[in-house]
């Protein structure tokens, strides 16, 4: 894949476990989702800035995409609870957010909004990114992976444009940071199943655009 305007296209890093351990917890605590996604995935939803180690946590607003962007749930106004406040202030969440903006070079002034997710296993074949393959209508889109439970499935995948094949495919690792150029190439993921179809299987992750 030849890179647009020398751009990067995609940069990858793993983040020390004993950050990613730090933010576990939080995720055993997400509320149900009224949605149309509701039935396999949990969530929170914040918006934030964060300068000189603080993070400073933007009023509440209702996250909603064009159905240009999102042919699942276009146009609907989604509006979800903040991410904890002891999430939020903890120095291991502090750290995904900093790593965030060493990789994407944002300002202190730019909004980061930020999506936690328990994305459920519940029938064959369940898909984590409903839409299918998309854009999120952001400048960077970072999948930080932090758990995952008896589940095969939910790579991540890259295409050079919505009709391509994927040109990248890669396990969402516990610690694994995925930063996507949002505006030049597109991305999914592979449907999610169970290991042990009598017990729970799930994938935690955060997503952040800028």
């Amino acid at each position: 894949m030849t890179a647009v305007n020398n751009q990067n296209l995609l940069q990858l890093r793993f983040i020390q476990q004993a950050q990613i351990d730090a933010v576990k917890p939080s995720f055993n605590r997400l509320p149900d989702n009224p949605y149309a996604d509701g039935a396999f995935r949990k969530r929170r939803y914040s918006v934030l800035k964060f300068a000189n180690g603080e993070v400073a946590l933007q009023p509440t607003k209702a996250f909603v995409q064009d159905d240009s962007i999102n042919t699942f749930q276009g146009n609907v106004e989604r509006v979800y609870e903040n991410l904890e406040d002891a999430l939020i202030h903890s120095e291991g969440f502090k750290h995904l957010l900093n790593e965030f903006k060493a990789m994407t070079g944002i300002s202190d002034e730019r909004d980061i909004e930020v999506h936690q997710f328990r994305m459920l296993a519940i029938e064959s074949d369940t898909p984590p990114a409903p839409e299918g393959v998309h854009q999120d209508g952001f400048d960077h889109v970072c999948v930080c992976g932090v758990s995952h439970e008896n589940i095969a499935g939910g790579e991540l995948l890259v295409y050079e444009h919505k009709d391509a094949e994927p040109c990248f495919k890669m396990e969402i690792k516990d610690g694994l940071f995925a930063l996507v150029n949002d505006r030049e190439v597109w991305h999914n993921a592979t449907p999610m199943n169970k290991l042990d179809a009598t017990q729970t299987g799930y994938l935690d992750c955060f997503v952040f655009t800028a």
